[in-house]
């Protein structure tokens, strides 16, 4: 049994060759091969494509068309007809037609502004994207950082469990060491296996995680490299909400959004001008005619058409309904208008949530690593008395108990004061700001 427990340990103390990875290289395979990121870009490389003055409306419009038609009719007993007899018409014609809007109440230069507006907010939307999947990689990171160095606090003390093991059962063997000690580490090496295999599947998962997040393959391993460690700048309140209401991402689209909402209304206004449109057009024609009988004959006939002319149309009533779309579309900006209010204050709120969690969370953090600095002199303490046989092994496993849970506390404050940091920097907008996102999207 004993033997199959070590079996058990080696196999996952094992750690593969892994290739080092930190998390701005973490970052930077996540923007390159993140699914959601390529599929926001060819939503506005589709946007980017619409915006022009054609799909606007501006440019004239050219149409081709061909047309043969043969006919044969039979006048024989047809006394009206001036051509008695069987008479075959074949004709053959080409139109080549053009067709402009001068003037649509300025309905083309709304619908290209719309389309500045819309390729706009396309971009706005996949810069949340980018940011959010920035910001998920990075918690990503540090989760699995966490439970590495979780696995590091389990796996030392199962070596030193380990260690009192073997050297108990010495004892035992030379009949010199009692039952209670060799049961007690006997157990602690249970209980510490027990952790520390949990806790590699935990560090397995975070880092699946991770590589989904980059896109990677399932079976690529990494060596995280960076530490927990983060320094932001003393911000105060005032100064981060400045930040969040000109660059916070959300707040920006929601502003485009508004935008929006005003070009309906002018575009809804632009029906009550007229539309004037241009058509030019151009139909040259082949044609050949026969006769058939005794008095029988064939020619070929040749004609060319042009066209032109210049429609304005102007509807002098619609039931109100211009007047109704317009007072609607009034209506949707004004509430596009307290969208931006709502959000304003939502951020706001939830700003001031997180800047005084981050502030706990920052004096927790400093509790509980003074908490780790008093719990590890503890355990160096506890061990050299448990070695002098001043305390006895279940006043050891006390104090080891406690090592271990401040130990782990220490690193879910650290990780929950990071998180928080970087709650911060999402609605201040810092972390499009740090990664240049909207400078770097059209490159």
């Amino acid at each position: 049994m004993k033997k199959g427990l070590v079996a058990i340990l080696i196999c996952f103390s094992f750690v593969a060759k892994a290739q080092e990875l930190t998390m701005i290289e973490a970052v930077e395979k996540a923007l390159e091969n993140n699914y959601d990121i390529k599929l926001i870009a060819g939503n506005y490389e589709v946007a980017k494509t619409q915006n022009s003055w054609g799909m606007a409306g501006m440019v004239p419009t050219f149409s081709l068309n061909i047309n043969n038609n043969t006919g044969l009719q039979d006048n024989s007993n047809n006394p009206a007809s001036f051509i008695p007899g069987v008479v075959l018409n074949d004709n053959l014609s080409a139109s080549l037609d053009m067709n402009w809007t001068i003037f649509s109440g300025f309905g083309i230069r709304i619908n290209k502004e719309r389309f500045d507006m819309m390729q706009a907010q396309t971009k706005g939307n996949a810069v949340v994207v980018i940011e959010s999947t920035i910001y998920d990689i990075i918690l990503a990171y540090y989760t699995a950082v966490v439970q590495e160095r979780k696995l590091e606090v389990m796996k030392d003390l199962l070596d030193y469990s380990k260690d009192k093991l073997a050297y108990h059962q010495m004892k035992n063997e030379m009949g010199v060491s009692t039952t209670i000690d060799l049961l007690e580490f006997e157990n602690q090496v249970l209980t510490d296996s027990t952790n520390f295999v949990l806790q590699n599947l935990s560090l397995r998962n975070a880092k699946r995680n991770l590589n989904l997040i980059m896109a990677e393959d399932v079976e690529i391993l990494y060596d995280l490299s960076d530490s927990l460690k983060i320094t932001s700048p003393n911000s105060t309140y005032d100064e981060l909400r400045e930040g969040m209401l000109a660059n916070n991402s959300n707040l920006k689209n929601q502003f485009i959004n508004y935008e929006l909402k005003e070009l309906e209304v002018r575009a809804k206004k632009s029906a009550f001008y007229p539309i004037v449109t241009l058509g030019l057009g151009t139909t040259p024609s082949v044609g050949y005619f026969r006769l058939f009988g005794d008095q029988g004959f064939s020619a070929n006939t040749n004609a060319w058409s042009h066209s032109a002319n210049i429609n304005v149309r102007y509807d002098l009533f619609q039931g109100w309904n211009r007047k109704r779309n317009s007072e609607i579309a009034v209506i949707q900006k004004d509430l596009a208008g307290l969208e931006i209010e709502k959000l304003q204050m939502q951020m706001s709120h939830q700003l001031r949530g997180n800047f005084e969690l981050y502030q706990t969370r920052n004096k927790v953090e400093i509790m509980s690593f003074k908490r780790v600095e008093n719990a590890q002199k503890l355990w160096a303490l506890g061990k050299e008395k448990y070695d002098l046989g001043i305390i006895n092994v279940f006043n050891l496993n006390d104090i080891k108990l406690s090592y271990q849970q401040s130990k782990l506390s220490y690193y879910d404050r650290l990780f929950e004061l990071l998180q928080t940091h970087y709650d911060l920097m999402r609605l201040t907008g810092s972390i499009s700001q740090q990664y240049k996102i909207e400078e770097n999207f059209d490159k």
